[in-house]
């Protein structure tokens, strides 16, 4: 506003105008015609122009002299001026001369010409105007004195003319000077308190604009604090409810095959479902765009727990997918038969139940297929013997008949065999036997066919079929069970074999079936019956050609028979699909299933350690780079995306070459460099402490950032550990939030050192990342669990939240600290959970469930209570006892000849290598070495000083000794337990010498046999404490274990009671976040009016500026433009010299 009202001011300064409100000020360098004419002016002093009378100009003198020289030729000679013209020639001298010119006399001729009144009055004045002779007239035409025109009076008027217009025109130009200089001056006067005034304006305005900044930016900085502080509380919050949700997150993971276990945080086992309880469930015809959670709760729905249910799916044809289901087997099966035909999203689900749980498992037949048994017989038929003249003829015919069709059936044609016995005198060498004929066909028939009238019929396959089917029914239906279904007959065949299939409950039926009717015949003229029945057990499963071609040897060797009753291993190479399939049947469930474990192993192939991926094994490069391996090792290797990890299958040492091979090219992989371009947000985080701490795990010369490309490019060198370190970088980058803390002054609880990189856990403590890594890596060799927060101290013990885990462990080892675990939880839980008995099983059963379990996968049964080989009918301690007669005792003797003893809570072998007597099994028992038995942590010191003495044993002779004379008192018992002597009877004094004193000799003895007799009762006494000891500890340890699983109970419900409090509050705060959503959305559409509104009137009140200023400029240009008409006008009457 002030540089434009300035310019205003100036551009009026420059056109000559005051102040608003007064007359425009113009400089008078202008000769107001009036007052020049009549000597006054209406305006007075207030007129714009200069009030002087005109000096009179040559023009006025030429004017002059040609009506002078007009009125005297008029005077003189009454007519026209002839050959006398007035030439006015400007000049430099402004003379005049006068000269005679009959071509120009029409353009100096006046209106006076004619006689007018100007004329009259000059020729009535004769007398001479001196004045005009000098120069110095004034009154012009109108003098009353005649302008005498001689050549002095030209030259002087001439002179006089010109030294008043330059008078004149010095005046003049002096007073313009004068008056330019006054306006000059009065102009930069105003322009300088104009100046003055806006820079007063400009100053204040400044002022006030820089006292309206700083107010705006505080409320902005205010503004931006309390934004920053809400959005650190919001965030607080949210980083507060993401703990929670973290320590609450529990995964479900299939370890050993098929059991399904449920971790928590630091990877503590919540809940655990065997193979032994599990079954597999397959649900076909499900949408494609399904989620798993949705699978879930339709199980959960029907009230099983999520725990129970672990869902995979996978693409099927047609646009669907099928989910295969592990669950519980009790749970599971009922579930799925109630939901079989639901609804979901349009579609109908199946379910089907079936009871591999193992994903390297291999596939069972059909067990309808496996129960039918098939019987087969030839149809009653005739045999002709056709007699020809030569042997050549006959075979010509023979040719000629043989396979044949007569009457749908074909006939066989064969040459006629010299028979045995009394038979041989009717041979005949140039015949054919013909056989099959149906028993309908004529003679002449055969005739015809055969091309011979020498045809005779011989014993042929004749019987009743409607007999021998009504027999066969009546002999199936008659064995005990009768657990036939159907009895289907096949349609007659060329060949005339006649087939019966019988279905039956189970394989046990049919096999009772079979045995009955193998070489019997149900009457003598019946033909002989073939019977066909498939083993109970039948599995198959396919491995690509180059598995099998890799691993020959080993194949061969399965599929080797070990005899006419045991399982089979049939393998069958299919070159056109580059599959060979394995198959493996059987009768006996205990020999099949440990070949079935052996066969699944095999196909399962060797799964290498993290140190051997690399994810470029899942590009065609590395999918090549591992063709080339089984090209160069005959080693087939294949990498698995499920398991981030490379298989290879192979023999002996190959298998070696193929490891090292691998191993080097991860090695080649992890020296190439990478390049990652990072997001603009990302950049900020890695320059402030996300470069630091790559360059701690990876190296200092491993990584490097470039600032100055566009985008910013990170470079690093690493194999699939740097992978997983920069992915976890990259996704903390994107929502980096920096909250005040001090953890430069925190000391690492693991390295007891300042920490660097700080990783601050759920619990607020804080580690150096390359600890906390550390610590999670060297978890698998630790086998403590769970993983616990060290702080405090190591007072913490908070769990540590299984993501925390996740982002510092690679999936594979992530993996393998799972199966660890849980394999620490069973050798800690013996008397919880036991393994199978089959040998390379890996299944798992839960113990003392009072029942007998079947293994899915090698169908072993087991006794849950005594962890034995099912005894139906029969006790654990009966079993017991039979089995201590035969494996026992061997094992007893070798436990005793190796100095090993059996944990009485596990019944693992256990041996002391050096140290005290106090022994701590695998299994968590705290054992007395000297007398097996188990005691608390707190009672273990305290039983072994009171009892033994102290925890160690004494020096080397004493223990020998003590070991001596402890073998002999046992060796002594022994013998004394062996033999028993019978109870001696009470024997009365004899008065006999003799028998007194046989008597007296047999005191002695008596006095020994009962020492003995007490010390027994003492040691019997001895043990029934120790077994009412061990009953009572075993009572004690039942309670703690009941007291656990109560506290187990108690626990799992507060932690559902804590999930459901989080799931509340989250649902609070998501209430109140779409709250100040909303409340947020409504003050910015109001701040959004409120500056449309501002944003309005602006526009308003420039525009009434612009229009006012527009009328300012139409005014100064009007008023212009009427100067300018003035000024003109003025100039044109100012030439007007009267």
């Amino acid at each position: 506003m002030a540089s434009g009202s300035g310019q205003k001011v100036a551009t009026q300064t420059r056109a000559g105008l005051s102040q608003p409100g007064t007359k425009p000020i113009v400089p008078k360098d202008k000769i107001c015609r009036a007052f020049a004419r009549n000597g006054k002016c209406r305006d007075g002093e207030n007129c714009k122009f200069l009030h002087r009378r005109k000096e009179p100009t040559y023009y006025d003198s030429e004017k002059v002299l040609r009506k002078f020289l007009q009125a005297t030729s008029t005077a003189q000679r009454g007519g026209r001026i002839d050959n006398i013209t007035v030439n006015a020639t400007a000049g430099n001298n402004g003379g005049l001369s006068a000269e005679g010119s009959s071509k120009t006399r029409g353009r100096h001729r006046d209106r006076n010409d004619n006689g007018s009144k100007d004329s009259k009055d000059l020729t009535k004045n004769v007398g001479s105007c001196h004045n005009f002779k000098v120069g110095k007239c004034t009154s012009g035409d109108k003098c009353q004195f005649r302008h005498d025109l001689s050549r002095v009076a030209l030259d002087t008027v001439r002179i006089g003319e010109k030294t008043r217009r330059l008078d004149t025109e010095e005046k003049v130009a002096n007073e313009a000077r004068k008056h330019k200089a006054e306006v000059d001056a009065w102009l930069a006067r105003e322009t300088e308190k104009e100046k003055t005034r806006l820079a007063a304006e400009e100053a204040i305005r400044v002022q006030e604009a820089k006292k309206l900044r700083d107010a705006q930016e505080a409320a902005i900085r205010q503004d931006a604090r309390d934004k920053a502080k809400a959005r650190l509380a919001r965030l607080a919050e949210q980083d507060a409810i993401r703990i929670e949700r973290e320590a609450a997150v529990t995964t479900q993971h299939v370890v050993l095959e098929s059991t399904l276990v449920t971790f928590g945080a630091g990877l503590e086992v919540r809940s655990v479902v065997s193979g032994f309880e599990s079954c597999r469930l397959i649900i076909s015809d499900i949408p494609s765009n399904a989620k798993p959670h949705e699978i879930v709760q339709l199980f959960t729905q029907q009230g099983m727990s999520c725990d129970d249910v672990h869902v995979e799916l996978y693409p099927s044809p047609g646009n669907h997918l099928e989910a295969k289901v592990l669950t519980s087997t009790t749970q599971g099966g009922v579930v799925a038969v109630g939901l079989d035909g639901i609804e979901f999203r349009n579609e109908l689900l199946k379910f089907e139940v079936g009871d591999i749980v193992s994903s390297n498992a291999m596939g069972e037949s059909s067990s309808r297929q496996a129960n039918a048994l098939t019987i087969t017989w030839y149809a009653p038929s005739v045999s002709m013997i056709a007699t020809y003249a030569t042997i050549d003829f006959a075979r010509e015919h023979q040719q000629i008949i043989d396979k044949k069709i007569l009457s749908g059936r074909r006939i066989k044609a064969e040459m006629n065999r010299p028979p045995t016995g009394p038979a041989l005198r009717h041979y005949t060498p140039s015949a054919v036997k013909i056989t099959g004929i149906p028993l309908d066909t004529p003679v002449t028939a055969i005739m015809d066919m055969a091309g011979t009238q020498s045809v005779r019929a011989i014993k042929s396959n004749s019987y009743d079929l409607q007999d021998l089917l009504g027999d066969l029914r009546r002999h199936l239906h008659s064995l005990p069970g009768d657990g036939i279904t159907s009895i289907d007959s096949a349609p007659d065949r060329e060949d005339g074999l006649m087939t019966l299939k019988v279905q039956f409950k189970n394989w046990e039926d049919a096999n009772n079936a079979r045995t009955s009717l193998e070489d019997k015949r149900l009457h003598p003229s019946y033909p002989t019956i073939r019977l066909s029945l498939p083993p109970s057990l039948h599995f198959t499963s396919t491995i690509p050609v180059q598995q099998y071609d890799a691993q020959k040897r080993l194949w061969d060797t399965l599929a080797e028979p070990n005899g006419d009753k045991g399982p089979r291993v049939h393998i069958n190479r299919i070159p056109n699909r580059n599959i060979v399939t394995i198959r493996l049947s059987g009768d006996d469930k205990k020999l099949v299933g440990a070949l079935k474990v052996r066969v699944e192993t095999l196909a399962a192939g060797e799964k290498l350690g993290a140190t051997y991926w690399h994810r470029s094994f899942l590009w065609v490069k590395g999918r090549d780079f591992l063709s080339k391996i089984f090209s160069s090792t005959n080693v087939y290797a294949r990498s698995d995306f499920k398991t981030q990890s490379i298989k290879i299958y192979g023999d002996g040492e190959a298998k070696g070459r193929a490891r090292r091979l691998i191993e080097e090219e991860v090695t080649r992989l992890a020296q190439q460099e990478w390049t990652v371009l990072l997001k603009r947000q990302s950049v900020g985080y890695f320059v402030r402490k996300g470069l630091a701490a790559l360059k701690e795990i990876l190296g200092e010369d491993a990584v490097s950032l470039d600032l100055a490309s566009t985008p910013c490019k990170l470079t690093f060198r690493g194999g699939e550990e740097a992978r997983h370190a920069l992915d976890n970088i990259m996704a903390q980058s994107v929502n980096d939030v920096v909250f005040p803390s001090s953890c430069d002054n925190d000391l690492c609880p693991i390295c007891y050192d300042a920490v660097s990189n700080p990783v601050v856990l759920d619990c607020k403590h804080v580690y150096c990342t390359a600890c906390i890594r550390h610590y999670f890596t060297s978890a698998s060799e630790s086998k403590v669990f769970p993983l616990v927060c060290m702080g405090d101290e190591a007072k913490c013990k908070v769990p540590i939240a299984i993501p925390t885990i996740q982002r510092f462990l690679i999936r594979q080892k992530y993996e393998h600290l799972v199966n660890v675990a849980f394999s620490t939880y069973l050798d800690q839980h013996p008397q919880d959970f036991r393994y199978c008995t089959t040998p390379d099983c890996t299944q798992i059963y839960r113990a003392n469930t009072q029942t007998m379990l079947k293994c899915p996968s090698c169908f072993a049964e087991v006794c849950s209570s005594c962890h034995e080989e099912a005894h139906e009918g029969m006790t654990c301690e009966d079993r017991r006892v039979q089995k201590a007669q035969t494996e026992e005792q061997l094992n007893d003797r070798w436990a005793t000849e190796h100095g090993v003893k059996r944990c009485p809570a596990c019944s693992v072998y256990i041996e002391k290598t050096e140290g005290c007597n106090h022994m701590e099994c695998r299994c968590g028992a705290h054992i007395c070495w000297i007398c097996v038995t188990v005691f608390s942590m707190d009672e273990i010191y305290r039983h072994l000083g009171t009892v033994h003495g102290g925890a160690f044993d004494g020096d080397g002779e004493r223990r020998n000794l003590d070991l001596q004379h402890a073998l002999a008192v046992q060796r002594q018992l022994d013998d004394d337990l062996a033999v028993l002597p019978p109870p001696l009877p009470h024997r009365p004094v004899v008065a006999v010498q003799g028998a007194q004193l046989n008597a007296r000799a047999a005191v002695p003895q008596m006095v020994d046999i009962e020492g003995w007799v007490q010390e027994q009762e003492a040691r019997w006494e001895q043990q029934r404490r120790d077994q009412e000891r061990r009953e009572v500890e075993e009572r004690q340890n039942q309670e703690r274990r009941e007291q656990q699983r109560q506290e187990q109970l108690r626990q799992e419900q507060e932690r559902r009671e804590r999930e459901r409090q989080a799931q509340e509050r989250y649902d609070q705060w998501v209430q109140l976040e779409a709250a100040r959503r909303e409340e947020e959305r409504q003050r910015a559409n109001a701040e959004w009016l409120v500056n449309q509104r501002r944003a309005a009137e602006r526009r308003e009140q420039e525009n009434r500026r612009q229009a006012d200023q527009h009328r300012r400029e139409e005014y100064q240009r009007r008023w212009e433009a009427e100067r300018l008409a003035r000024e003109r006008k003025d100039e044109g009457w100012g030439c007007l010299v009267m």
